[in-house]
């Protein structure tokens, strides 16, 4: 066997768990084997280059929930995600610093010099519309429309295919950070997405000669399809091209069958109060009964165009409200999700929602022209944790709505001129960190950034356009943009979280198996009936466990105690 152990657990213990663990060490005479005990908190997931999360759906339910919620539990919760939070900021620190040890001209010198990188941590209160909203981005879309499964660093998806022969087949893809075509096409609008794809692949023959009789080149979807279909030699590459373009070919037809055309610019003219010609939107309870009262409109499309309508509007009239709940025939759990929301402050009433006066400020503090953003009317929403991290970087945004900042440090604006921006979109080239890659030519250093680092949690999910906007920022500004929350939501998963806020807190997933077996070592004395109390405590004395040491705390404890935190990184 081993001569010792260093037990190293990924999460904080609480406190009763530790000393159960000591007792049965001490009890087993194994404690004299253990030689450090430490708590890592690092149980976050690192989901793509600028994106981690604790992947904890639980936290959402148990900090809005209703139900035998109190200050404690929400503290005690609280305390975890500041921890792990934490543990990932000194993480990119720690990088940072490593990186500028070994490329001592990293980075160039400044004056005046970078001001420290900058930790924005909000709710999901901040935006309860985004949530709500079908998004026309590849990733967001394809999370939305198709069955897709979560896995630890991205998306698995199955689909069919035809072969050569005619016959079809299931395949199964990971959508993750190393598919360079997924990659470079994630973030792109769904009508630019196909487009890209057939440019993407017309190079891809090209540049390796290839052609089939007469043909060189595709022009749609469906040509892609066919040339696919005769390269057997290129599996790697075909694989790739073949899941993509089956996987937007499935979203535009869900697309059309969900009358998604439709549905989608009521759903922006609500979330933006405008129209695509910048009137107010008028009769909205009339535009919305006719899709409402339609048999084809799923259950789950229904309750978020009503949860939205609430969501977006300044009062909610109660009688517009029934109307549209009778005209839409809801099932129990889509009517408790509307209930619910008044857990994240949108009221269900005439008075204003309890977040309203602070949201007026929020939109006069970051109003911006939206077309600067996006050109397409089914995507004009600018997803408020955008603007607020806009508004951190132009000195913009009011201060008042953030008292809480350890110092104010006036961000330099660094954005690109908003006419070079604009004719640049809607190119979405995906941002890729480089600080930590290693030079390995006199031409290949990194570009520095133009501006410290920026971090964002959000504490109750966070959702596919947020991501999104965290790459589009970093482009804009040449900047490190890092976003992360308790889990990723979709406007799906998010409604069903809503029907369970007031309900019993679900048990939590075990990720490791209960253990079953014996913590006494093979030989040792078996009488356990016979230990007394006296016998436990000599144990203890003569087999003292190690100081239990924590990653991310300074060791400020001098006592050795074993119910503190002690250590450091």
């Amino acid at each position: 066997m081993y001569a010792a152990a260093h037990v190293h657990f990924i999460n904080a213990l609480e406190n009763n768990t530790f000393n159960e663990f000591t007792r049965l060490l001490n009890a087993a005479n194994a404690a004299n084997d253990i030689r450090s005990l430490k708590e890592m908190y690092v149980d976050f997931l690192v989901r793509e280059n600028c994106v981690y999360t604790l992947d904890d759906q639980r936290k959402f339910l148990g900090l809005f929930g209703s139900y035998e919620t109190s200050p404690t539990i929400i503290e005690t919760q609280l305390d975890d995600i500041a921890k792990q939070v934490c543990v990932f900021t000194k993480l990119v620190q720690s990088e940072l610093d490593n990186f500028c040890t070994t490329n001592p001209e990293f980075p160039p010198p400044r004056d005046p010099p970078l001001p420290s990188g900058t930790l924005i941590i909000l709710d999901r209160t901040i935006d309860p519309i985004s949530p709500f909203l079908h998004e026309f981005t590849y990733q967001a879309m394809l999370a939305d429309l198709l069955p897709v499964e979560e896995i630890a660093n991205g998306l698995k998806y199955e689909y069919k295919y035809t072969q050569e022969d005619g016959t079809t087949q299931h395949q199964e893809v990971t959508l993750i950070e190393t598919d360079s075509v997924y990659s470079s096409i994630r973030h792109m609008h769904i009508a630019n997405t196909t487009e890209k794809l057939i440019s993407d692949f017309n190079a891809f023959l090209n540049e390796n000669k290839i052609s089939t009789s007469s043909t060189t080149t595709v022009a749609t979807l469906n040509d892609m399809k066919t040339m696919i279909s005769n390269l057997p030699q290129y599996q790697e590459m075909k694989t790739r091209f073949s899941a993509h373009m089956n996987i937007a070919n499935e979203c535009m037809q869900e697309f059309k069958d969900q009358n998604l055309e439709e549905i989608g610019l009521i759903e922006q003219d609500m979330a933006c109060g405008e129209t695509p010609d910048g009137d107010k939107p008028k009769n909205l309870v009339e535009s919305l009964t006719p899709i409402l009262d339609d048999p084809l409109t799923s259950q789950m499309v229904k309750a978020r165009l009503i949860l939205l309508w609430i969501a977006s509007s300044d009062s909610v009239d109660s009688e517009d409200l029934e109307s549209l709940l009778a005209v839409a025939r809801l099932e129990q759990e889509y009517k408790d999700a509307i209930e619910n929301i008044k857990l994240l402050g949108v009221q269900l009433s005439k008075s204003a929602n309890r977040l309203g006066k602070k949201m007026k400020r929020l939109e006069r503090s970051l109003r911006k022209r939206q077309e600067d953003d996006v050109p397409f009317d089914l995507s004009r929403y600018v997803p408020v944790v955008k603007r607020i991290v806009e508004g951190h970087i132009d000195g913009t945004i009011d201060q008042s709505l953030f008292p809480n900042n350890i110092r104010n440090v006036k961000q330099n604006n660094t954005r690109k001129d908003t006419s070079e921006a604009h004719k640049e979109v809607p190119k979405l080239r995906v941002y890729k960190t480089q600080w930590h890659k290693k030079s390995t030519g006199a031409n290949a250093a990194p570009k520095p950034p133009s501006g410290p680092p920026i971090i964002i949690f959000i504490v109750g999910g966070m959702t596919y356009s947020e991501i999104r906007s965290a790459y589009e920022i970093a482009e804009t500004y040449d900047r490190e943009v890092y976003i992360g929350s308790t889990h990723i939501i979709t406007p799906d998963k998010f409604v069903k979280d809503l029907s369970q806020l007031d309900k019993r807190l679900p048990a939590a997933n075990n990720v490791v198996p209960l253990y079953k077996g014996s913590v006494h070592k093979t030989g040792s004395t078996t009488s356990t009936q016979s230990t007394t109390a006296e016998t436990t405590r000599n144990t203890s004395k003569k087999n003292a466990l190690p100081p239990r040491t924590a990653s991310s705390l300074p060791n400020n404890n001098k006592s050795g105690g074993h119910h503190k935190l002690l250590g450091k990184w």
